[in-house]
């Protein structure tokens, strides 16, 4: 039985009850934050005073209720009253310290009323988990979380208005409350995406100072991460108790940063392990949003039987280390294979990328990151989940956007499909150079090349393994892994085509090998690569040589049209900065000797971001490619 269950008759009495004890509550609440936040002599004391006793009360009626004993009632009472008279007595200052016992009494007091609320209607216990699902918690915390931002709104700097202002969206929405469920799940991941969004845009912005905007950032989000796990719990076990308490966390988070101003600063371009911290949190945080979605959209099948027959590689279900390591894997990249990971992905870094093309004042740039941005929601997204053509992409050209095991196996029928992609791809590259496929049409560019992802290309040059890739030489070690990586895919194309064949069955848990090395390659180590930017340096996919796709066309490319000139060498002589070298997001540091000797540099690791021609103070560096060539060519003539 639930509240919306009961008749009106039945409700008439303890509904009554229930309004009067919310009110009450609600408003002795009000009365506490007021006189907190005024921050007068005793009135520290005085509110927390109120708050204990509101606690008192509540407990002592829940017990009462429960039993009908008096005695309950009585000791319980007495025992606040005698704790908070003893508060009250004790001159505090406010203190971060105090502001946080504050914030946490006052969200318990809360929960408590819950309970009591509970009990009135249904003469039966509730623990303190559900008591947070409650629409008797969750409305009135939500008035007095506003009530809070209202008095304090104008003490408050920009960014903490920014942010407490999205956030306090997400405190009325529990889905639980709501018979449109599934519509509050997608609201609520559309607010977290651009809250999101928001944190790496103020980060960003204030990228060259020291400030507490980090730290605000960090709590901001490991709340949205657990508030995400939640409801990967939810969908999993059918529990919300994860959901609920990391609700309750960012209510007691949200009343302390509204009394308590951060006092710590930092920046994050100045401390690998905060930005790091923040990118692997930020990054579990959309993984789990990715899994909500699609178990929001019917794709993955609820509970854990459902969850894990929906897994793309499968599931072993044996505890010997490889397979164990394997269903893990099994499980990560399920979902970053996901189209709602790529949906919600694309629309955080896609604002982040048209961030920069608003910053960009090259033209070519500002097209090429418009195209990038259209190629990850078309060539990406769209025709590969959406379009007519979903179901046959294996058999059409260019459609095997990432080479070997894209589509699928090697098979007779898709040959021709796969082939033509590999020569439909060097053709371009020839033309354009590598950047056709690392700077437009793959889903990296507009992961790493959006505004705030961009800027962590100082950990190329600061630390120790950023350092080890730096200039555009092609070291002993980056050859082995090109060959190595590159042989594995083309043996396993070959097994796979065999396999087809029926001349070997070799299969690794039941999967064909050039499928799951694509997906080890592109949803697993991709995505490794990715948030560990802040320790290896952006780009690890272009500067290590694994992606045996990209370095495919970053050679052809090598060979073709596709270069970086210069209009006057001795420009770049005189140049004192060399920003072009401190611009290059994959850390190419040495192209300024190679103008000053050649008017031009030509490099297998440049694929052409193009932020070292923004970067030049002189205007002097442009793209070259087929389309110079040709309109040379007729120039001569």
């Amino acid at each position: 039985m639930s509240l919306f269950d009961i008749t009106l008759d039945t409700l008439k009495y303890p509904l009554i009850v229930s309004l009067l004890i919310a009110s009450i509550m609600l408003l002795v609440m009000l009365i506490s934050i007021y006189l907190y936040k005024i921050n007068k002599k005793y009135y520290p004391n005085f509110s927390i005073f109120l708050s204990i006793e509101m606690l008192g009360m509540n407990l002592a009626l829940y017990s009462y209720f429960l039993s009908f004993n008096i005695l309950h009632l009585l000791l319980i009472s007495a025992s606040f009253m005698f704790g908070g008279i003893f508060i009250f007595f004790k001159e505090f200052k406010k203190s971060a310290i105090l502001s946080l016992i504050f914030s946490i009494i006052l969200t318990i007091s809360e929960v408590s009323m819950g309970s009591l609320i509970y009990v009135i209607y249904f003469r039966n216990s509730i623990n303190f988990i559900d008591s947070i699902g409650s629409p008797w918690f969750v409305y009135v915390m939500f008035i007095e979380m506003v009530y809070s931002l209202i008095i304090s709104f104008k003490m408050l700097d920009k960014i903490r208005k920014q942010y407490f202002l999205i956030f306090i969206l997400l405190m009325p929405l529990f889905p639980n409350l709501y018979v449109q469920f599934h519509t509050i799940i997608w609201v609520t991941s559309l607010i977290m995406i651009i809250a999101t969004v928001m944190i790496f845009d103020t980060l960003y912005k204030n990228r060259s100072k020291k400030g507490s905007e980090i730290f605000l950032s960090l709590e901001m989000m490991g709340i949205f991460t657990i508030m995400m796990g939640g409801e990967f719990y939810y969908f999993l076990t059918g529990s919300w108790n994860i959901y609920f308490l990391s609700m309750a966390i960012g209510m007691i988070w949200f009343l302390y940063r509204i009394f308590q101003e951060p006092t710590r600063k930092g920046n994050y371009l100045a401390s690998s392990s905060i930005s790091l911290t923040l990118v692997v949190m930020t990054f579990i945080m959309e993984w789990f949003m990715g899994a909500v979605l699609e178990f929001n959209n019917g794709q993955f099948g609820t509970g854990l039987a459902g969850f894990i027959n929906s897994l793309s590689l499968g599931w072993v279900s044996s505890f010997n280390p490889i397979s164990v390591l394997f269903d893990l894997v099994s499980v990560i990249v399920t979902v970053t294979a996901s189209v709602w990971f790529l949906i919600m992905m694309g629309l955080e870094m896609g604002f982040l990328a048209f961030r920069k093309i608003i910053d960009s004042r090259v033209r070519e740039n500002k097209v090429r990151l418009g195209l990038m941005i259209f190629a990850y929601a078309i060539y990406s997204v769209y025709i590969p989940s959406f379009s007519p053509l979903s179901s046959r992409l294996q058999y059409i050209p260019y459609m095997w956007s990432m080479g070997i095991g894209t589509n699928g196996p090697v098979t007779s029928s898709v040959l021709i499909a796969l082939i033509g992609t590999y020569i439909i791809s060097a053709i371009l590259s020839f033309l354009f150079g590598s950047r056709q496929v690392c700077s437009v049409t793959c889903t990296a560019p507009l992961m790493y090349q959006g505004t705030f992802y961009d800027s962590l290309k100082k950990f190329n040059r600061t630390t120790k393994i950023g350092r080890k890739t730096l200039t555009s030489k092609i070291k002993g070690w980056f050859k082995f892994v090109v060959l190595f990586v590159n042989i594995i895919v083309l043996a396993t194309a070959i097994i796979s085509f065999l396999d087809y064949k029926g001349k070997l069955n070799w299969y690794i848990y039941g999967n064909d090998p050039s499928v799951v090395v694509y997906t080890l390659m592109f949803n697993l180590v991709w995505y490794l690569g990715f948030v560990m930017s802040p320790f290896m340096g952006t780009y690890a996919c272009v500067n290590q040589g694994w992606c045996y796709w990209g370095t495919f066309n970053q050679a052809i490319g090598r060979l073709g049209f596709f270069r970086l000139r210069v209009r006057d060498t001795n420009a770049c002589l005189n140049c004192k900065t060399v920003d072009c070298a401190n611009a290059c997001p994959v850390g190419i540091t040495d192209m300024r000797g190679s103008f000053i000797s050649k008017g031009e540099f030509k490099s297998f690791k440049c694929i052409g971001v193009g932020d070292c021609v923004e970067a030049c103070p002189y205007d002097n560096i442009f793209f070259y490619d087929v389309r110079h060539a040709i309109k040379n060519k007729f120039h001569k003539k």
